[in-house]
């Protein structure tokens, strides 16, 4: 029997390219180097550099599609449902679910279908941590001289997206990893998204 797929289209096409994207970046994160004034770089590190600032604009693009996106659609991909806190009723769901979560480490995650907006709130996080990435990747973008000349303020907002960087790094790892623990124990969760 063939079941409706949890998400609908869109939702899954715009998480496939954030996914790759956020991956791409994630690997290419560990061969680039940004410039630095009177430093010279290898032709290598300047392509990835340069790849690195390009499929970051890409994966912000698709974020705010992804946002947009959810503020027309309905069910499980509209905004409410990524970002369940925003109304009392999510919010509530949210403590009810974060209530149980000592349990999760006895017992193994709940099924999707019983628990959703904890979930839900982690998926909006990681996009908004992308987001966060590749707005503070454009200021970047734009703020920093041919030779790597950068202001105190461009330098805070590097820090930031630095720091930032490897929080999506982290989230990528707990993510993968709850996709993997939710599967073993029989939830089939990637059917809903792929």
């Amino acid at each position: 029997m063939n079941q409706k797929p949890y998400y609908d289209l869109p939702t899954r096409l715009l998480h496939k390219g954030i996914a790759l994207t956020v991956v791409i970046q994630v690997l290419l994160s560990f061969v680039m180097e940004h410039p630095k004034p009177g430093v010279e770089r290898e032709a290598f590190e300047l392509q990835m550099f340069e790849f690195h600032e390009w499929v970051g604009m890409a994966a912000a693009v698709l974020v705010i599609l992804h946002l947009l996106y959810s503020l027309v659609s309905k069910g499980n991909s509209s905004l409410h449902a990524l970002f369940p806190w925003t109304t009392t009723q999510g919010s509530k769901r949210i403590a009810a679910e974060m209530h149980h979560f000592s349990e999760w480490f006895r017992n193994g995650l709940p099924s999707p279908d019983e628990a959703h907006a904890l979930a839900s709130t982690v998926h909006g996080l990681g996009l908004l941590a992308v987001l966060f990435q590749g707005l503070t990747g454009f200021a970047i973008f734009v703020g920093m001289g041919e030779h790597g000349e950068i202001s105190e303020g461009v330098h805070l907002i590097m820090e930031a997206h630095e720091f930032m960087g490897l929080m999506v790094m982290l989230y990528l790892v707990v993510h993968v990893g709850a996709v993997i623990w939710h599967q073993r124990l029989g939830h089939d969760v990637l059917s809903r998204i792929k």
